[in-house]
């Protein structure tokens, strides 16, 4: 029985046809699925939301902490792959002296692990080198010939594994920042970098509204199945109920985008109302932005950034950790 499971699966066109098919646009799509799963509505919520604590990262200048994704993902960039893992290690530091809880801890690896993953998937299937022989895992049937990809190669998945350590270190480095910073720190910062105000306000308001966004998606949702839409989703295996559930969400797509765009609308008014009536951007300066002066713990912070900031353009200099086409 396995065996002729196995010759139907492997050797027949329809078999490496329904294979591929659950290679290409099943695993890719079980990402996202895999990521509302753990992370949900509310872990959305808290992972964009400033915890109070008294740790070392707190206490720092707001202007250091914005500096420091900044710095982090530019050498990411700079270093050859193998280098940038060691960058990575680093950027776990911080999150070890928050000592953040292990649900706001779960939630961080989650949102930083799933889209490394599906990085590493796509260039799995997609990535081509110019040179040398290419060892495929598997290889699409020639009814797959218009995806563009012959298949999923050793090769690719090695090369997204390189280029995923860049985004790991970009979000480890940017989740940080959003975990320990007020939205006022934020706007105090970029007023203190000489850059429009807007720019500060534009970039609390977006971290704002997009937990939001969700919540309200979610709520939609409910709604609508309190009022007898049925959007309940289908088992795998259940092949024959997955046209109808797709029709249903597909049909359902005008109900929750229009009262969705109607609420973001009224929001961003009520926003610019709040604003206007604040007097935000009529004077230059500000005076009900609390003040941040350097500390000891920002100077051992600053000197740690600039160390590895120096070791790093040192071996970038002298072609130990530049990076390789």
């Amino acid at each position: 029985m396995i065996a002729n499971l196995q010759q139907f699966l492997f050797h027949t066109l329809i078999g490496e046809t329904l294979i591929g098919y659950l290679l290409m646009f099943v695993v890719p799509l079980s990402l996202p699925i895999i990521l509302v799963t753990l992370v949900g509505v509310q872990g959305v919520r808290h992972l964009f939301s400033y915890e109070p604590r008294p740790t070392f990262v707190h206490s720092l200048d707001p202007r250091i902490k914005i500096l420091y994704p900044l710095v982090i993902g530019t050498l990411s960039v700079l270093l050859n792959w193998n280098f940038v893992y060691l960058l990575l290690i680093i950027t776990v530091i911080p999150w070890i002296l928050v000592k953040a809880s292990f649900v706001r801890a779960r939630l961080v690896l989650t949102m930083i692990l799933t889209p490394a993953l599906g990085i590493v998937w796509s260039q799995g299937m997609f990535y081509v080198p110019l040179t040398g022989h290419i060892h495929f895992l598997f290889t699409f049937p020639p009814t797959l010939n218009w995806i563009g990809t012959p298949g999923i190669s050793t090769e690719g998945l090695l090369y997204g594994l390189q280029q995923t350590g860049r985004v790991m270190v970009a979000a480890s480095a940017t989740l940080i920042l959003l975990l320990t910073t007020k939205p006022s720190e934020v706007i105090w910062a970029f007023y203190k970098f000489r850059m429009p105000p807007a720019v500060g306000l534009a970039v609390t308001v977006a971290l704002r509204f997009l937990p939001q966004l969700i919540e309200r998606t979610t709520v939609l949702l409910q709604v609508m199945q309190v009022r007898g839409y049925n959007l309940t989703r289908p088992r795998w295996w259940e092949l024959p109920a997955w046209p109808d559930y797709i029709g249903r969400v597909c049909a359902a797509l005008p109900t929750l985008t229009v009262p969705l765009l109607i609420g973001s609308l009224r929001s961003t008014s009520t926003m610019a109302m709040v604003v206007d009536a604040r007097a935000f951007g009529v004077s230059k300066t500000r005076g009900s932005l609390q003040e941040h002066r350097l500390a000891k713990n920002d100077y051992v912070a600053i000197g740690a950034l600039a160390l590895v900031t120096l070791i790093t353009l040192t071996l970038i200099l002298l072609h130990i950790a530049n990076r390789q086409a």
